[in-house]
């Protein structure tokens, strides 16, 4: 039976921008979860590093190196005893209800930190040294205009250990803001705009829900024990990530049951192939000549081989947008996710991006270029000048409502904030 949250609940985190549900799961539970990220992490299955900077791990830094921190990333993991708490009633039921409707899982991390091992990086803008905000432009999670934390400690997140800090109320200080009537940009606080960041004094077993706006830092490990814990990131159906969302591997997809497939929509152990982008300007999208006759969507091929791999989806989207500037010799300033396309070759993923402006009108006056409207989209299609797969996307674009934001490479991302070097989670 579905458990709904209380109303006094439901005002703190209007207020807070995050909820704690004390001692929500069993010990057999979370000696399980722990278990499998120990596995994970004693295996090799995971990322190493210190700081920000994470590599596979190898025979350099196996584990328990000090002052490091393993990364554990479920979209390649298929243990049971990792998955099962992504479909666990006790987090979706709540994340559901936050989130105002159906969920699918975005990210499914476990960080692992050493004795000595660092805390959090600042945020990228530049503002803040430790603390900050994980509603990104460029990540695959972060980029969604509705999603929430989820953080289950796997041990006592003690002053030794390092406790989590929250900013109370942070979440109101970043702002939704429209860009035209099918995609809105997020103006992020900085840390000036927040509250102090407090100890949530998490406890193992604990479930922490945390708005995508919500300022937080991690401290540092002090202690002479792990630190450890899950930091799921959930996002409403209905609110792609802009930069593309992360595929999680077939082996983790087949390891949730037949109920909780419905969390991972995005998943394949295809590499990428292509990126490609929809140029809308006053209700018409601009096609180039295909190489084999026809009509396409421009773009470029992808040099990323897996899917699953650290920042691809930021990635592509520096590859795509290189391209096209080469191509068009137009600047992208922002695209956002519209589909993936499977085929042999691998996935084709399709961006979208409103020039309204009609900056890319004049730049692209060649033969090689044309603009076509929804009954020429349709015309081409019959007349077999133009891919399904293209056509399918430019529908979804044009006609299917959802919460898109904007999507960024790291790069642009990081060069407008002022901040280059900026911290990571």
């Amino acid at each position: 039976m579905r458990k709904s949250l209380t109303a006094e609940q439901k005002q703190s985190w209007a207020d807070d921008g995050f909820l704690i549900l004390r001692d929500t799961f069993a010990k057999a539970e979370l000696d399980r979860l722990a278990g499998g990220v120990l596995r994970a992490v004693k295996g090799g299955s995971c990322y190493s590093g210190r700081g920000g900077s994470l590599v596979p791990i190898d025979s350099d830094r196996p584990y328990p190196a000090p002052e490091t921190m393993y990364t554990v990333e479920g979209q390649y993991q298929d243990d049971p005893d990792l998955l099962f708490i992504a479909e666990h009633p006790a987090v979706l039921d709540p994340v559901e209800e936050l989130l105002g409707g159906p969920a699918c899982l975005s990210a499914f991390i476990s960080y692992l930190k050493t004795p000595g091992a660092r805390g959090t990086g600042g945020d990228y803008q530049g503002s803040h040294p430790t603390g900050h905000c994980d509603y990104k432009t460029y990540h695959q999670a972060g980029s969604s205009l509705n999603w929430l934390f989820v953080i289950i400690p796997l041990v006592d997140l003690d002053e030794e250990t390092g406790p989590l800090l929250v900013s109370p109320g942070s979440h109101k200080a970043s702002r939704i803001v429209p860009v035209n009537d099918r995609v809105s940009r997020v103006e992020r606080a900085s840390a000036s705009n927040i509250a102090p960041l407090v100890d949530a004094e998490l406890r193992r077993g604990d479930l922490l829900l945390m708005s995508m706006f919500t300022w937080h830092e991690g401290r540092a490990n002090d202690s002479n024990h792990d630190r450890f814990g899950l930091y799921n990131k959930y996002r409403a159906l209905d609110a792609p990530p802009a930069c593309g969302p992360q595929l999680f591997g077939e082996r983790s997809y087949d390891s949730l049951s037949e109920a909780g497939k419905r969390l991972m929509p995005h998943h394949s152990d295809l590499p990428f192939a292509e990126a490609r982008l929809i140029v809308e300007h006053d209700g018409k999208v601009l096609l180039t000549a295909g190489d084999r006759g026809g009509w396409q969507l421009p773009g470029a091929p992808a040099s990323i081989d897996n899917p699953a791999g650290q920042a691809v989806t930021a990635k592509l989207i520096r590859q795509l947008e290189v391209a096209l500037l080469d191509s068009l010799g137009v600047e992208i300033p922002w695209m956002t996710f519209v589909a993936d396309y499977f085929d042999t070759n691998g996935v084709r993923r399709v961006f979208a991006y409103s020039d309204d402006e009609g900056a890319s009108v004049g730049a692209v006056s060649s033969p090689e270029f044309r603009w076509v409207d929804s009954v020429g989209i349709n015309t081409l299609v019959e007349a077999e000048e133009l891919g399904r797969d293209d056509a399918d996307a430019i529908r979804l674009w044009s006609g299917k409502p959802c919460l898109r934001g904007t999507g960024e490479s790291a790069e642009r991302a990081k060069s407008v904030a002022g901040a280059p070097g900026g911290g990571t989670t």
